[in-house]
């Protein structure tokens, strides 16, 4: 690890932290934990005077509890983000790389931002300190980056992603970093899950002791190219180029189970979200069930799995007809009713969950390039869809010449005849490259855009951005 930051021992805050946890659900988070000092992080350069600092941003909103020095999160959602015409998105921040951006894992509540690169270096964020304008870009830097984004991110440290050896008996003089082509963190950043080119899976830990391997996850046999927490955080998702996914035990760190059927490296893994919305309860938008998983290849298999069933085979999508095998991500739709999934030739297909089957796909304009990343969005009805060229907005119930329907069209060749509604909005920033990454926090108010190729084909910018959202009524 290697940061010139001050150590601060979180022992204490740690066992605080695990006891403050409540019966139903929510989690406690010490938010109020002093900030490491700036002055000799990279992103602290500057040769210009700071502009003046925007309106501050915090964290979601917080009650206090009867806890010392730590507050309970309320990551409900805003009512005027479900019932919104549309999002704005403008990005204020470049968290600025020297190599391209593979993986990238957050806190719940985004106060931690962790990113892992081909260099083999994970680096931690502070989110809300880079927001609130502690360190500005240099005007070198801005020139690179839209008009709106003049602050840089603030680095808090790093450390190195370092393959572990295969046993005892073989030894190694150098250790080898390894580009971090998958990450995960634990919700209140006590420990991180990190996937080595080799196949192995190092546990290291966060808030203590940050960045040292405590444990070494041992079966895959090429790059771990997915790795996601299970909701209940007590067991680990992997999936990797040797097409494979198996589930790990946190308890005893071995495979609790494989799920077999892909033919293809793996991209992508995602748990079902749980969406509710009662007059008498606040909305949570981003938690997950536990028993439904989704599984992609780059192939363009999606397989949907029970985890309550181990012995039943899963569910797969039937790729569209003309559409080529080809799939680097995929998402579920707020609700979990819908499933979207990015294809090569330039579209966004468009599954229901409950049958199976596709219901329409989102042809992006003329040489747009690939699809590289999904996410969606809480009203329902809007998707992020990131392509080599731009960033869209896209709105999934709007009909246009862009909206291709399997029952009365026959492939691509005929486009519907609305032909003056643009069904989408181009969100400023990135140009020009592969987007590795793209996560929105649960109140829907933040979002981080990073990009990189991930070991695959395409190019990269190196940016990482963070956004704000706001409701468009």
């Amino acid at each position: 690890m290697s940061s010139d930051e001050e150590d601060v021992d979180l022992n204490d805050e740690t066992t605080s932290l695990l006891e403050t946890v409540t019966d139903d659900g929510g989690e406690s988070m010490d938010i109020e934990d002093p900030l490491p000092s700036t002055q000799n992080s990279p992103a602290a350069t500057t040769t210009t005077p700071p502009p003046p600092p925007p309106p501050p941003t915090s964290p979601p909103t917080t009650t206090t509890v009867n806890a010392p020095n730590t507050r309970q999160l309320d990551l409900s959602l805003d009512p005027s983000l479900l019932n919104c015409k549309s999002y704005d998105c403008v990005p204020l921040v470049a968290a600025v790389h020297p190599s391209p951006i593979s993986s990238l894992a957050t806190t719940r509540c985004f106060r931690w931002v962790l990113t892992g690169s081909e260099d083999g270096y994970i680096r931690k964020w502070d989110f809300f300190g880079s927001m609130n304008g502690k360190t500005s870009l240099t005007q070198a830097q801005r020139h690179q980056h839209v008009d709106s984004v003049t602050l840089a991110g603030v680095l808090s440290s790093w450390w190195e992603n370092e393959e572990g050896v295969k046993n005892e008996e073989e030894s190694v003089s150098e250790p080898k970093l390894s580009p971090v082509y998958s990450m995960d963190i634990h919700s209140e950043a006590l420990w991180a899950v990190q996937g080595c080119e080799n196949g192995s899976i190092n546990l290291t830990s966060v808030r203590h002791d940050e960045g040292k391997t405590h444990h070494v996850l041992r079966n895959h046999t090429g790059p771990v190219s997915v790795l996601v927490i299970t909701p209940e955080e007590t067991a680990v998702i992997s999936g990797s180029w040797d097409k494979s996914v198996f589930e790990w035990d946190l308890h005893t760190g071995s495979v609790s189970r494989s799920y077999d059927g892909h033919s293809s490296q793996l991209s992508c893994a995602q748990f079902q979200p749980v969406y509710t919305q009662s007059d008498n309860e606040p909305v949570l938008w981003n938690t997950r069930n536990p028993n439904t998983l989704m599984t992609t290849s780059i192939d363009g298999q999606c397989l949907l799995w029970d985890r309550r069933e181990p012995s039943t085979a899963a569910r797969r999508l039937k790729v569209p007809d003309r559409t080529p095998p080809w799939c680097l991500s995929a998402c579920w739709s707020a609700d979990g009713s819908k499933v979207y999934m990015g294809r090569r030739n330039g579209t966004v297909d468009e599954y229901d969950y409950a049958s199976q089957k596709c219901i329409q796909s989102f042809r992006m304009p003329a040489n747009s390039g690939p699809v590289s990343y999904v996410i969606s969005m809480p009203n329902g009805k809007h998707i992020i869809c990131a392509s080599n060229d731009n960033i869209r907005l896209w709105n999934t119930t709007t009909e246009s010449s862009f909206t291709i329907r399997p029952e009365t069209e026959v492939g691509f060749a005929k486009p519907s005849k609305i032909s003056s509604v643009i069904p989408f909005s181009i969100l400023a920033g990135h140009h020009g490259g592969t987007i590795s990454h793209i996560a929105i926090d649960p109140t829907c108010k933040y979002m981080i855009t990073t990009s990189g190729n991930r070991g695959w084909d395409g190019t990269s910018t190196n940016a990482c951005l963070f956004y704000d959202i706001s409701p468009v009524l």
